[in-house]
C-alpha cells in the first residue's frame, strides 16, 4: 500500500462528518443529564468541539496512516491494539484544549471540567474504536478488503 492508496479528502470528510454528527447525538444529552448542565450550553460546547474535532480527525488520521505505512503497517488492517492506540492518541490531543474551555463555557471548576472531559473522553474512546471499525467495513480502503488483502 502506498500513500496514493490511502483515503482521499472526500472520504475523510465523510468519515469526519458522520463521526461528529453521531457523536453529538449520543454524547450531548448524556453529558447534560450526567453532569446536570444545561442541554443548550452543553450542545453549543459540543458543536464547538465537534468542528475542532473534524479538523483534527482529518489531519490526525492522514498522518497516522502515513506513519503506519512508514513503519510497515497496513492502514486497511488494524488489529485491536492498533485501534486502541489510535483512539487513545486521538482523544489525548483534546484534553489539553478541552478542560479550560469546558470550565470557562459552563462556569465549572477545573476539577468538574476535568471530570466532564474524562467522561467525554472515555465515551469517545469506545465510540471512536467502534465507529472506525464499522466505517472501515462499510467504506473499505480502495483496493483492499476488510482483512487488508
Amino acid at each position: 500500500m502506498t500513500v496514493r492508496q490511502l483515503r482521499n479528502t472526500k472520504d475523510r470528510m465523510r468519515h469526519a462528518i458522520f463521526y461528529e454528527l453521531m457523536g453529538l447525538i449520543l454524547a450531548v444529552p448524556l453529558a447534560a443529564w450526567g453532569f446536570g448542565t444545561d442541554l443548550w450550553d452543553t450542545g453549543v460546547l459540543g458543536i464547538f468541539f465537534s468542528i475542532l474535532a473534524m479538523i483534527w480527525n482529518m489531519v490526525y488520521n492522514h498522518y497516522f496512516d502515513i506513519m503506519l505505512l512508514k513503519y510497515g503497517g497496513n492502514p486497511a488492517h488494524r488489529g485491536f491494539w492498533l485501534r486502541a492506540v489510535h483512539a487513545l492518541l486521538f482523544e489525548a490531543g483534546f484534553i489539553i484544549v478541552s478542560v479550560p474551555a469546558i470550565a470557562w463555557w459552563l462556569s465549572l471548576s477545573l476539577a468538574k471540567a476535568l471530570a466532564m472531559d474524562l467522561g467525554f473522553t472515555f465515551f469517545y474512546i469506545g465510540y471512536t474504536y467502534l465507529y472506525n471499525w464499522v466505517y472501515d467495513r462499510i467504506f473499505p480502503y480502495p483496493g483492499f478488503n476488510a482483512k487488508g488483502v
